[in-house]
């Protein structure tokens, strides 16, 4: 069960997810063993479901039912969850098929685990409408990769009409455009005209771990793993270039992995010293020093007493220091006259 949610795999006798939220009505079907489901949203739109008929229905005739609940018992077909409620609903249901089957057997393990390999999983996207990207139709890149793309998209306008301006007919930031239309319209000219950027439009691909694993970025990293010849062709034919921005590429040539105090803004750190270290000529001097005050010790020299100034009678004189006296702050016994 653990191997076929993870290859994303169509399970044995799945359920039929609801495609439109609306009411139920249940029909008989001319073909032979089978039942028409059909669902009427509220606007109108009618949807028909074939379900075996000897299944167990979960719905039943003039039932308010939400797109994607199931019709009949049975697991469901990940793809279809994808394509009907989307990402989180995929995710939180397999993470739940999972847990389930380890839960079992009295395996206990933390949910961001199984999360890792989820997202991993759900890292591909199919473009639909290219917008005004560079990229091509049809094609599949990473999510991170198209969200910075539209990201980017996002901060600028496409030039229709550049009027007496200098704009070029293209993408150009929203900042640009604004300054040349002020400059334009201070000097009685006219200005560009432009419309909003259009970003890519894309769907979301569930891909199983052998075939996400295949189609990494990185090409060291999918000839690590399986198919290593036909990674290998396809990347030289390609003229790929491995950034080594992954775990397993920076494995293979012994490099630091990105985690932890691997990661370049670590590795790039500059670090100031708040004390400057001794130079050679302090420490060996000290090093002298310390040698010669041994040496005099062993040949039977004493370390010299500290010294106690005493301040009296208008002048001062040295003096060692005496067990009878008193030390500051002991009572003597005498009261001592205040000078004058």
């Amino acid at each position: 069960r653990v191997t076929e949610i993870f290859e994303a795999r169509m399970p044995k006798d799945p359920t039929s997810l609801i495609e439109i939220s609306g009411r139920v009505e249940l029909h008989s079907d001319k073909r032979k063993g089978k039942m028409t489901i059909r669902v009427v949203s509220d606007a109108g739109l009618e949807h028909d479901h074939h379900v075996p008929q000897g299944k167990p229905l979960l719905v039943h005739t003039g039932d308010r039912v939400d797109a994607g609940e199931p019709l009949t018992e049975g697991p469901q077909i990940p793809a279809d969850i994808l394509r009907i409620k989307g990402v989180e609903p995929l995710c939180l249901y397999m993470l739940d098929e999972i847990q389930n089957v380890y839960r079992a057997q009295g395996v206990p393990i933390s949910d961001k685990h199984i999360e890792v390999v989820l997202r991993q999983m759900l890292s591909k996207v199919h473009v639909i409408d290219i917008g005004d990207t560079a990229l091509l139709p049809n094609e599949i890149v990473d999510r991170h990769i198209l969200d910075e793309m539209n990201q980017e998209i996002s901060t600028m306008v496409k030039v229709d009409n550049p009027g007496d301006t200098n704009l070029p007919k293209r993408l150009v930031p929203k900042e640009e455009v604004k300054e040349a239309n002020a400059i334009a319209e201070a000097e009685g000219k006219d200005p560009a005209k432009s419309k909003r950027a259009k970003p890519a439009a894309y769907r979301t691909l569930l891909l199983g771990i052998t075939k996400a694993s295949l189609q990494a970025e990185s090409f060291l990293s999918g000839a690590s793993f399986q198919e290593t010849t036909k990674v290998l062709t396809e990347a030289a034919l390609k003229g790929a270039v491995d950034e080594l921005r992954g775990l397993k590429e920076n494995v293979l040539l012994g490099h630091l992995i990105p985690a932890g105090t691997g990661f370049s803004q670590y590795s790039n750190l500059k670090i100031a010293k708040l004390v400057d270290e001794p130079t050679i000529e302090e420490e060996a001097d000290a090093a002298m020093l310390q040698e010669a005050a041994e040496q005099a010790e062993a040949m039977g020299a004493e370390r010299a007493e500290p010294v106690l100034e005493v301040i009296g009678g208008g002048g001062m004189e040295d003096a060692a220091p005496d067990s009878s006296m008193p030390t500051h702050g002991e009572p003597t016994g005498e009261e001592t006259p205040p000078s004058e």
